[in-house]
């Protein structure tokens, strides 16, 4: 409020400066004809309007004519106007001194309309970028205030989740948000804002459900713009839960492997002992019966028969007969021992 007193307290003073020196140059130093003086105190009055505004410019367009009037049009010196076409002229130059003015007034709203909306979508895009690039849920949280008062130049910023009933604060005037109105702007899913004193409260949505709530206090901000902040926080919320939760799954997968490949490995332990356990058992009853169990009878057979270390043997020994001999002194030895089985160990082995 005190800018823009003063903001209009310079444009008067401007105002009357353009005024008095257009009027005392034309009137003292180069004495020009009416039109010339009417279109030099239009394009003044132009120029004010474009910086300071409507009000500045229509209180200057009105001295603008009276200055006309006296010291322009005849008789000079007076505000008496003898001739009807001046009064014509007058209004005339009254009126298109408003209505130039307000033109110029509303382009010059217009254009900072455009650069306000201008510098919020960057601001926006900035804080977008800076959320996307967080992915801890966590951190996200304690961070987003930060990156309001950063990006929005703002005084103050207050997350408010209501899950973990827990608040996140930033910025110095933190005690200015309040918590209450907070908490009713998540209940009523909606945004209340004081422009006089700069606070907004505004839920945050993801879709149509309300997840939370945001308290800015010292920035400007338009409706447009608060509805972006909130749904790019919901964003990035849902976002970094979504990481995260995908995280845990693929964590939970590779403990599943893990313990997979260590069952696998435990039982392979305890196989690898009952196994030779088994075979020594197996060993111990069939030499207490006096008979090998079929399967090493045949090995044993095969190896002693089929060995080419055992023909090398016989062959560099006595040649190819002592091989012969061999082999049949073995297989006779075999059919004895056989014919010497006890017709109770044959029943055992059977059973």
């Amino acid at each position: 409020m005190l800018r823009l007193i003063a903001g209009r307290g310079i444009g008067f003073v401007a105002a009357a400066v353009l005024l008095a020196a257009i009027t005392l140059i034309y009137s003292r130093v180069i004495h020009v004809n009416q039109t010339t003086a009417a279109l030099s105190f239009l394009l003044a009055i132009l120029a004010v309007s474009a910086v300071w505004g409507m009000v500045v410019s229509l209180v200057m367009s009105v001295a603008a004519m009276l200055l006309f009037n006296y010291y322009f049009l005849p008789p000079i010196g007076t505000f008496t106007i003898a001739d009807p076409q001046n009064w014509v002229a007058l209004f005339a130059f009254l009126f298109t001194a408003i209505v130039a003015s307000q033109l110029s007034a509303r382009i010059r709203k217009e254009a900072d309309a455009a650069n306000s909306r201008r510098r919020e979508v960057e601001r926006l895009y900035a804080f977008s970028q800076k959320l996307l690039g967080e992915g801890n849920v966590i951190q996200l949280m304690n961070a987003i205030p930060n990156f309001l008062v950063d990006c929005f130049e703002a005084g103050a910023a207050e997350l408010f989740l209501p899950q973990k009933e827990k608040y996140y604060r930033s910025g110095y005037g933190a005690a200015q948000v309040d918590e209450e109105r907070m908490k009713n702007a998540f209940l009523r899913d909606e945004i209340t804002s004081d422009n006089f004193q700069r606070l907004y409260f505004l839920p945050v949505r993801l879709g149509v459900k309300p997840i939370g709530s945001l308290g800015i206090s010292g920035a400007r901000l338009s409706r447009q713009t608060l509805e972006a902040i909130s749904s790019v926080v919901a964003i990035a919320i849902e976002r970094a839960r979504a990481i995260e939760q995908i995280g845990e799954t693929e964590a939970e997968r590779q403990g599943e492997r893990l313990k997979s490949a260590l069952l696998d490995a435990i039982a392979h332990d305890f196989r690898t002992p009952l196994t030779a356990i088994k075979a020594a058992v197996t060993d111990l009853l069939a030499s207490s019966t006096g008979r090998l169990p079929a399967t090493r009878t045949s090995y044993h057979y095969q190896r002693r028969v089929r060995s080419p270390e055992s023909a090398g043997r016989g062959s560099r020994g006595n040649g190819s007969a002592g091989s012969g001999r061999d082999s049949a002194s073995f297989g006779t030895r075999g059919r004895e021992s056989d014919r010497r089985r006890s017709p109770k160990a044959a029943e055992e082995n059977i059973r």
